[in-house]
């Protein structure tokens, strides 16, 4: 089994989006935490299988380097040589989300008793579906759910696919368009929509941000679904309209507290009415509608 690393940094709430940005595409696991009564956050994560460590050391020291970082501050250490992914797939408990029930194989629930159940297996890409910003995006979908019925969905920055599953679960004739810039991603939704008999329903590919539209496309999606971070959410504001028809609902997620304001006023100047904030613990997530 090849040599697997973790990585340590700890910056300021300013950096974390810049920092996170550049460790993804060589991580599994990454998580990132406020330290308490501080200003600073604390990034971790195990580089991948195919992570080259001569790389990753230039790139982390680039980092602290351009953040003037103490020696304190970031640190790559070996880990034992165990089956990661298989201690995180048995430690992985099963979460509820209201009517929704994630789960992976070796806790498959024997009577769901009404729970709408996801079966995952998160391997390589981001989203077993504790963190909160998925939390706030399965809640809003139950939101939807009350009030509409979408005849198509678009999930941008599918991760594992949890929200693209969830959103077939709730609306079974919904077609859904799921998008991720991470391969890894778009191979493990693949896996995970097969796992939970709904591949016929879900189109999955990698995308930098939203597909190009081809000539004459007239069809526009009632639903947007977009966990991603808040830069991504900013410079692909202006764009938006071009997908969602008029009416339809727009759900952003992986922002925090404190980037809240930025981010409304920039998709308020687009026509984008406020439906529902939620926060959980740092994060929040918003509903949005399109208006004429």
């Amino acid at each position: 089994m090849k040599q697997l690393w973790q990585i340590y940094i700890r910056v300021s709430e300013k950096d974390v989006d810049f920092v996170s940005g550049h460790l993804d595409s060589f991580t599994d696991a990454l998580s990132i935490f406020e330290i308490r009564e501080t200003n600073f956050w604390e990034i971790s994560g195990i580089t991948n299988i195919a992570a080259d460590k001569s790389k990753v050391d230039i790139i982390v020291r680039e980092l602290a380097l351009r953040l003037n970082l103490k020696s304190t501050e970031f640190s790559i250490e070996p880990l034992p040589k165990r089956d990661w992914l298989y201690e995180n797939r048995k430690s992985f408990p099963s979460l509820s989300y209201g009517r929704f029930l994630i789960h992976g194989s070796h806790n498959r629930p024997q009577n769901p008793n009404g729970n709408l159940s996801i079966e995952v297996e998160a391997g390589r890409a981001f989203g077993s579906g504790s963190h909160e910003s998925t939390a706030g995006c399965l809640l809003s979908l139950l939101r939807l759910s009350k009030i509409m019925s979408p005849k198509r969905l678009m999930d941008l920055g599918c991760g594992s696919g949890i929200l693209s599953i969830a959103s077939i679960r709730l609306w079974p004739s919904v077609k859904v368009t799921a998008l991720d810039i991470d391969n890894d991603a778009v191979q493990t939704t693949l896996e995970n929509t097969k796992l939970n008999k709904v591949f016929r329903q879900i189109r999955c590919k990698q995308s930098y941000g939203f597909p190009k539209i081809k000539p004459g496309t007239r069809k526009k999606f009632d639903v947007i679904v977009a966990n991603i971070l808040a830069k991504p959410l900013i410079d692909l504001a202006p764009h938006s309209t071009s997908y969602l028809g008029l009416g339809g609902y727009l759900i952003l997620s992986g922002l925090l507290k404190a980037q809240e304001r930025e981010i409304l006023a920039i998709y308020n100047s687009l026509r984008f009415r406020l439906i529902e904030r939620r926060r959980i613990k740092e994060w929040t997530t918003f509903i949005l509608r399109y208006r004429k």
